[in-house]
């Protein structure tokens, strides 16, 4: 069985075809989810913002302009609920630590784990829109255009925030120490 597009679980969706939109979900949820885990450092605030996320891309399905790519638009949703999330912070509100390590094999787990907490903190001390940059391009691995589709950006001021947020990283680790 061909698994649909999704132009085609759009266009199902609209024409009120529910489980269309279950199989986009089950399709973005985990890169949803992920994108405002690396936003927000906290998993309950990045449930909720997946599921706020899909909550809105069904509400505003006939908004959706399908000559750009869905997942642009279901990430610009996902991003923008991070960064509302975020702002709905106290100002104050910082990394805890206790995020689970990523790193491979047990022989540099305390390496990873360091160097992981590093990035981790750094990253909280850059400004949204910029911490937003590096999450897109190294954690989501999307390229310069999806990321100007995401962020309603030209190519040039993603570049140029990229280049920016990862001076400002680079400074911070350098001031820990840590590189």
């Amino acid at each position: 069985m061909k698994e649909d597009d999704d132009a085609t679980l759009v266009r199902r969706c609209r024409e009120g075809d529910r489980a269309a939109f279950e199989q986009l979900v089950v399709r973005y949820q985990k890169p949803v989810f992920n994108a405002a885990l690396r936003l927000l450092h906290d998993p309950e605030d990045a449930r909720d913002v997946a599921q706020t996320t899909f909550l809105k891309a069904f509400e505003h399905l006939g908004d959706y302009d399908p000559s750009f790519k869905f997942y642009s638009w279901i990430y610009r949703i996902a991003v923008n609920e991070s960064l509302n999330a975020l702002g709905a912070r106290k100002p104050h509100e910082g990394f805890d630590g206790d995020e689970a390590d990523e790193a491979p094999g047990p022989d540099r787990q305390l390496e990873g784990e360091q160097m992981g907490r590093a990035i981790e903190e750094a990253l909280m001390h850059i400004k949204p829109e910029l911490r937003t940059v590096i999450v897109l391009r190294h954690f989501m691995h999307l390229s310069y255009q999806d990321m100007g589709q995401v962020l309603l950006l030209p190519e040039k001021t993603v570049k140029s925030r990229l280049y920016s947020a990862r001076q400002l990283l680079r400074d911070h680790l350098l001031q820990l120490g840590t590189i």
